[in-house]
């Protein structure tokens, strides 16, 4: 019975609610916990809404299941679902293998913290990789327990194995490695980097333009690659005399494809960059007249309007296909060497241009972070957290007010 009196017991006199729906796959009946109602009325009323909660979150795992097959069946279905994007579920996907590899038939009920633990102590080993913030290692505990989350919300185990702040409970704090920040770019070196495109583009044929055209562009808005590989000439407006971009779309390169939307955002969505400098607006208007030559000649239409159009590969570029990030990578690279950028042994990629403005504007006296991080894409925390590092040419001036206020206290002491 789906509604049974309770003759005994501290709940004598309630009503204990138990639904048993059949997985359509196995045909078995799903096991799900019972609950207790205080009397009858309330009783339906419990056993509709268990009935709800059940179709809406599908079939939960009985915790004598293996826990490697449940977990890749909870991230097939939320792929499937919709409710991942194809990048979430291949991180989660990989995540899966590991847990197969290591857990191998274990149950979920058997999985507590110390096989947890082994398990991200075992990857580190195997994987000669770096315990840090946002690594890995770090990622793939934040899946187990969120999946862990799951079964707890719906009353299939009473205690998450994957603790809170797990890397600091599995790893001692010498294990730590330091993580590595973004290489910023200085001003003079943005200088630099941004005249030296400038004049190879009046040497290139137009065909060479499309990369260099877009790193201009991040190195003046701080958009995001994936954005500005599908920036649109329409896309192109003035706001309040000043030249910016309402962007509403980005580009998967592991599906190569639209996103539909940006980042962290709703389908439709849209918002307005920083602007573009003066340099780098004409330097467009010119390369738009060389676009049109290029397809014009070629026969091709420019069906997606697309600013950074693969010029180089006639197939790509008569299906509507932008360049690749790699493309603006090697450009940034090969920039950033002739002009004598020295990054040390950090990387340089086109998100590194992405960085260095969003550090820049930051550290600069009067601005809005509401403002800067909205037209970058970002809530002020993810902002300040993620994108802002130290400038250096803030950091230099900053020591030169120091040392100009003790050499202003040491002159004080000698008149004394």
């Amino acid at each position: 019975m789906a509604l049974s009196k309770i003759n005994s017991g501290k709940n004598k006199g309630k009503y204990r609610v138990r639904i048993q729906p059949i997985d359509p796959v196995t045909g078995k009946v799903v096991s799900i916990p019972s609950q207790i109602a205080s009397n009858k009325v309330e009783a339906k009323k419990l056993e509709r809404l268990m009935w709800g909660k059940y179709e809406k979150d599908g079939v939960i795992p009985d915790q004598n299941n293996v826990f490697a097959i449940e977990f890749k069946a909870y991230c097939d279905g939320e792929e499937k679902s919709g409710r991942w994007s194809y990048p979430t579920y291949k991180d989660w996907s990989y995540t899966s293998r590991l847990v197969s590899n290591f857990f191998g038939k274990t149950k979920i009920k058997d999985v507590k913290e110390p096989l947890i633990r082994d398990f991200a102590r075992d990857y580190i080993k195997e994987h000669k990789a770096t315990v840090a913030r946002n690594s890995t290692i770090d990622r793939r505990l934040q899946h187990l327990r969120q999946y862990f989350e799951f079964l707890k919300e719906q009353g299939k185990i009473k205690i998450n194995p994957v603790p809170k702040n797990a890397l600091h409970k599995f790893f001692r704090y010498d294990e730590f490695t330091t993580v590595q920040q973004k290489y910023i770019f200085s001003d003079e070196e943005v200088r630099d980097i941004k005249a030296e495109i400038l004049k190879e583009l009046l040497t290139l044929p137009t065909s060479f333009w499309t990369s260099r055209i877009g790193l201009l562009i991040i190195l003046d808005t701080g958009m995001r690659p994936q954005e500005v590989q599908v920036v649109k000439w329409s896309q192109l407006e003035k706001d309040g005399g000043f030249n910016v971009f309402e962007i509403n779309d980005s580009w998967s390169e592991k599906k190569h494809c639209l996103n539909h939307h940006l980042k962290g955002r709703a389908r439709g969505f849209s918002r307005k960059t920083l602007p573009l400098s003066n340099e780098v607006y004409e330097m467009l208007q010119s390369f738009n007249k060389r676009q049109k030559a290029f397809l014009k000649e070629s026969n091709i239409v420019n069906k997606n309007d697309y600013i950074l159009l693969n010029l180089r590969d006639s197939r790509l570029t008569s299906f509507g296909m932008p360049i690749g990030q790699a493309a603006m990578n090697i450009i940034i690279k090969q920039v950033a060497k002739k002009v004598n950028v020295n990054c040390g042994d950090k990387q340089i990629s086109c998100y590194n241009c992405r960085h260095t403005v969003a550090s820049k504007w930051a550290n600069t006296p009067g601005i809005a972070l509401s403002f800067l991080a909205f037209r970058l894409g970002h809530s002020v925390q993810q902002l300040l957290k993620t994108y802002v590092h130290e400038d250096s040419d803030r950091s230099h001036s900053m020591m030169a007010l120091m040392q100009k206020d003790e050499e202003k206290e040491q002159l004080k002491l000698k008149r004394a």
